[in-house]
């Protein structure tokens, strides 16, 4: 097998503000491979990049001797509708797949808010948005994996052929792995059928207590919404329902949780109700303050309204998205990085809150926290993993988590 051929790094290919020595586009999985191994062999600090839309997440690598881009690796695209799977190599992007699957009346239920977001990048950072209320993470949606391993290797896991490896479910394991065991060849997924129909509940509260209440309510009945979350933009929460199936049944629910909610609601379908979700999707990452991915016992609602209050008292302009039911949301911190240190501080020692990340962040707030936060209990076990895909540690250039 003979390695992708390389080129100098530019200010172009950056991570993080660090030029790669080298960059490498294989063009297809033997390419892959043998480039992964002769970095692994020259002990080569190497970043994997799709279309680079998360290239900042992690901490800021001290050096990057060589990037390795999916950007060619993007012309395999099958569909079997009639079992409902679809394979797709890395550098696919998330729309383009999902425009093909639509030919057949179907989609793989995956936002990310990045247009150029790719099916490897989603899988490496287990990206996900409102839907994943009904249908889970890449996580849960994927069903086979091909990976180029640091010793030359291509392995398959699930799907069509399956090839474990030392008994690991590798799907489960490089999803949120951010790169560090492999790299992703292709993946493929179970898809659902796109719904005839669908509508949104909009409701706005001024009282974060109040709108806990009514989530309560909503998650307490019969109610199957596909998405379920909660927005805080300054002083104002909205609460937000998407159903979709049959036209009798989606005006069926959204009667039933017009009932339910305590405060009146706004029907939304249409292009509106896509613009809806756009904004749920995308507020988090408009302008150019940190973002910080947490967690919370979805029960414990209304003490996360509160603390987000107290917050926004500190911290001036925030704006936080969330799903109801999962527990986990993204907010966006403006204001100068003493105040974003302080919050992420406050975030993380608090006991409603965990799993506090800093996703988007500038050099100089990367300087006073660490994104990853505090080692968790199973960092041992994935170290140990870590060693064993990846035993000349390089991949991932020390960004994390892993």
């Amino acid at each position: 097998m003979i390695a992708a051929s390389m080129r100098q790094g530019s200010a172009g290919d950056a991570v993080d503000g660090v030029v790669p020595r080298h960059v490498a586009e294989p063009t297809d999985a033997n390419e892959l491979a043998a480039t992964l191994q002769a970095a692994s062999r020259d002990t080569q600090t190497t970043v994997l990049r799709g279309s680079g839309t998360k290239l900042g997440w992690g901490r800021t690598p001290s050096v990057v001797d060589l990037v390795v881009s999916t950007a060619k690796l993007n012309t395999l695209l099958i569909h079997r509708h009639g079992d409902m799977t679809a394979t797709a190599h890395g550098g696919v992007t998330l729309a383009q797949l999902n425009r093909e699957l639509a030919r057949h009346g179907q989609w793989l239920p995956i936002e990310s808010a990045f247009d150029a977001a790719t099916i490897g990048g989603i899988v490496a950072t287990n990206d996900s948005g409102p839907v994943r209320h009904r249908y889970g993470t890449p996580r849960d949606l994927l069903i086979g994996v091909t990976l180029a391993l640091t010793d030359g290797r291509l392995v398959k896991a699930g799907g069509h052929v399956v090839k474990n490896v030392a008994g690991y479910d590798l799907g489960k394991l490089v999803s949120g792995s951010f790169g560090t065991f492999g790299a992703i060849v292709d993946a493929t997924f179970k898809l659902l059928p796109i719904p005839q129909a669908s509508a949104t509940l909009d409701a706005s509260y001024d009282d974060g207590e109040v709108l806990a209440r009514d989530a309560m309510r909503v998650s307490t009945s019969q109610l199957e919404p596909m998405a379920f979350d909660v927005m805080l933009d300054g002083a104002q929460y909205r609460l937000r329902l998407l159903f979709a199936s049959s036209p009798e049944a989606v005006s069926a629910q959204v009667d039933s949780a017009r009932r339910l909610l305590s405060r009146p609601s706004t029907v939304v379908t249409g292009d509106p109700e896509m613009d809806v979700w756009t904004d749920q999707v995308r507020s988090p990452w408009a302008g150019t303050g940190a973002v910080i991915r947490f967690g919370w016992l979805p029960a414990k609602l209304a003490e996360i309204t509160t603390l987000m209050h107290d917050v926004s008292q500190v911290a001036g302009s925030i704006i936080m998205c969330g799903r109801v039911s999962v527990g986990a949301g993204l907010m966006r911190v403006d204001g100068d990085v003493g105040t974003q240190a302080a919050l992420v501080q406050r975030l993380r020692s608090s006991v409603w809150v965990g799993n506090v990340a800093v996703l988007r962040a500038s050099p100089d707030l990367k300087q006073h926290v660490d994104v990853w936060g505090p080692a968790s209990s199973s960092a041992g076990a994935t170290r140990a993993l870590k060693n064993m895909f990846d035993p000349a540690g390089i991949l991932n250039a020390g960004r994390g988590p892993i």
